[in-house]
């Protein structure tokens, strides 16, 4: 199974689990207006996900009160998970109508402008471009290299996505490619944040552990055997921290966090290759190591549910 479906099984799976309206609105939403047809008189989404086409067709009965019209096709090369094609369709007018009025649209909006009225809190956008991503996006293996895009229909949609995306700390780069409107990204620190905002908390985990795995490789010829297991060990858990820290400020739930977590929190990104010693002689005033370690797990344990005062 590849990197970006392996992905995005965990992303429909979390979408699944939503448990407002105005949240699976949105996430349809985002998969609607990124799909290859998106207009007042046709809609179309194909998709090698079988789980994504699912939720699709799930999401506009429930939410919609509309039963698209699904056709299965399999090829005979590409990826074994990626050979069978998914192909969602709104042939009728009034179906088409009903929709775009979900969707918030005036008779006279474009259809490339993002209704961000109908985002009731902040999970609304969450999920509005965990669609997106679920619609129109890749990511690569952190084995092969550091890529993730959107590829999008139309020009205008992409800059607005890129403009909404931007207000929300998230930067992609734009470019055209074989008639394809891409926004993209090859910096990883920039693409683990992408994916911690979507709730891709797993996938990004695992690109920033290649990352330190990469560095610790380039630097293992001045290190002992033993000084490189042990450099392995903390360089791991400093990842795992840091990856954790980074979800939590793309979510913006750093910023609810105890003045001391997120001053700890702080000192950690700010100095990655810090021990534990280190970090806790950097406080002011400084604390103790047992006392870095715990406030450390606390932070880990923040990205699944905060703890009770």
């Amino acid at each position: 199974m590849s990197f970006a479906h392996e992905t995005k099984i965990g992303l429909v799976s979390l979408a699944e689990g939503l448990k407002h309206d105005c949240c699976r609105r949105a996430g349809l939403y985002g998969i609607l207006i990124s799909a290859g047809v998106f207009t007042r008189t046709k809609c179309k989404l194909v998709t090698t996900s079988q789980e994504l086409a699912g939720l699709t067709m799930k999401w506009l009965r429930s939410l919609c009160g509309i039963d698209g019209n699904l056709y299965i096709t399999d090829r005979k090369s590409g990826e074994e998970d990626e050979r069978r094609a998914s192909k969602i369709t709104i042939p009728q007018k009034k179906d088409l109508d009903r929709l775009f009025r979900v969707f918030g649209y005036s008779p006279d909006e474009p259809e490339t402008d993002i209704n961000t009225g109908m985002f009731r809190c902040q999970s609304c956008l969450v999920s509005f471009v965990r669609g997106v991503f679920l619609s129109a996006g890749t990511v690569t293996n952190p084995e092969k290299g550091y890529h993730l895009e959107l590829s999008l229909p139309t020009p205008e949609l992409a800059a607005n996505l890129a403009a909404l995306l931007s207000e929300n700390g998230l930067e992609l780069k734009s470019t055209v490619r074989k008639n394809e409107n891409v926004l993209y990204c090859k910096d990883s620190e920039n693409i683990e944040n992408f994916l911690a905002f979507i709730g891709a908390n797993t996938a990004a985990f695992t690109i920033m552990n290649k990352k330190i795995e990469r560095e610790l490789r380039s630097g293992a010829n001045r290190l002992a055997n033993g000084e490189l297991a042990n450099l392995g060990k903390t360089v791991a858990a400093a990842g795992d921290q840091i990856a954790a820290i980074n979800a939590l400020k793309a979510s913006g739930e750093l910023d609810r966090m105890p003045d001391e977590l997120r001053a700890t929190a702080l000192l950690r990104l700010e100095h990655f290759d810090a021990t534990l010693s280190e970090l806790a002689a950097l406080h002011d005033p400084p604390i103790t190591k047992s006392g870095v370690n715990h406030r450390l797990k606390k932070i880990i344990n923040w990205c699944g549910e905060p703890p009770r005062a």
